[in-house]
């Protein structure tokens, strides 16, 4: 109606001219709109076709419905879906999301400590103790967000042992005794990357150091070579050599104070590191595994 009354306004001079003038627009807009419709996928263009009256005004037939202000009344709008560009691309960069929530891993962080409490670092650990702690393990593993937890910088530093399923030194067992386990790691010192592991019994008066260094095998596991040994008392050395082992840590959880890791002898891991139909002997019996012990450490 408006377009007919501005029309009757104008001199035919005009007329002429501004009827062209539309109707090359119209022509224009025709043929840019198919140029366009040759760079999209069938998919994209069913999915715009479908799903104009959706994005428009009829949010209740999408699921992922967002309200946003709609290019789709015109054709070449109804070809791209801007809003799904941009929020994709945000999606990638965004950081990773626990899939348990900050309250939930302190409460579990809180649990194994109480239930790792007074057993002498897993060692005299109940059965019960011992399952318990699996399964809380088992979720904090699966809500772990670290990247690349060999490398990362949130290893450096002191750490100590909450709990372990391994029963030896490891676990600070000297003799009949249990000791305080202390791991310090140390990034980009003078000599590289090594890290020190104490036992301490006695608020120190007995006293073992175990220096090692480590390579990197992959975003989760180290290969760790212990290189010496060293038994003080009284701050007196006793006992001081070199060593010639290794073993095969992998990770599985890191946050800024608690650490969870699985370590194998290095040539019992070598001998067994994945078990397939290939390995079944005659008998139709495969090899064990590497037995891998955990470690919980905490700040």
């Amino acid at each position: 109606m408006g377009i007919d009354r501005n029309l009757k306004s104008m001199p035919s001079s005009m007329k002429s001219s501004n009827i062209s003038a539309i109707i090359s627009v119209l022509l224009l807009h025709r043929h840019l709109a198919g140029a366009f419709t040759t760079f999209v996928s069938p998919a994209h263009q069913k999915f715009s076709h479908q799903n104009r009256a959706v994005l428009i005004g009829n949010p209740g037939r999408s699921p992922n419905f967002r309200p946003t202000i709609s290019t789709t009344a015109l054709p070449i709008g109804n070809l791209f879906d801007f809003s799904t560009i941009f929020n994709s691309k945000s999606k990638s960069s965004s950081p990773v999301v626990p899939k348990i929530s900050p309250e939930r891993i302190l409460e579990i962080k809180s649990s194994i400590r109480s239930l790792a409490r007074g057993t002498s670092n897993g060692i005299t650990a109940s059965e019960s103790a011992q399952d318990d702690i699996s399964t809380l393990v088992a979720e904090l593993e699966d809500a772990n967000v670290t990247k690349d937890l060999a490398t990362s910088d949130l290893l450096d530093g002191s750490w100590k042992l909450v709990y372990s399923s391994n029963g030896g030194s490891s676990a600070g067992k000297l003799g009949p005794f249990v000791g305080e386990v202390e791991q310090l790691i140390r990034l980009d010192t003078t000599d590289g990357d090594d890290y020190i592991n104490y036992v301490r019994l006695g608020n120190g008066a007995v006293e073992g150091a175990l220096t090692a260094t480590w390579d990197v095998l992959s975003d989760e596991t180290w290969e760790v070579k212990f290189e010496t040994l060293e038994f003080k008392v009284l701050g007196v050395t006793l006992v001081e050599k070199d060593l010639n082992a290794r073993g095969i840590w992998r990770m599985t959880y890191l946050d800024e104070d608690f650490r969870i890791l699985y370590a194998a002898a290095a040539a019992a891991a070598a001998a067994t590191p994945e078990v397939g139909d290939e390995d079944v002997d005659e008998n139709g019996e495969a090899p064990p595994k590497a037995k891998e012990n955990i470690y919980i450490l905490a700040k």
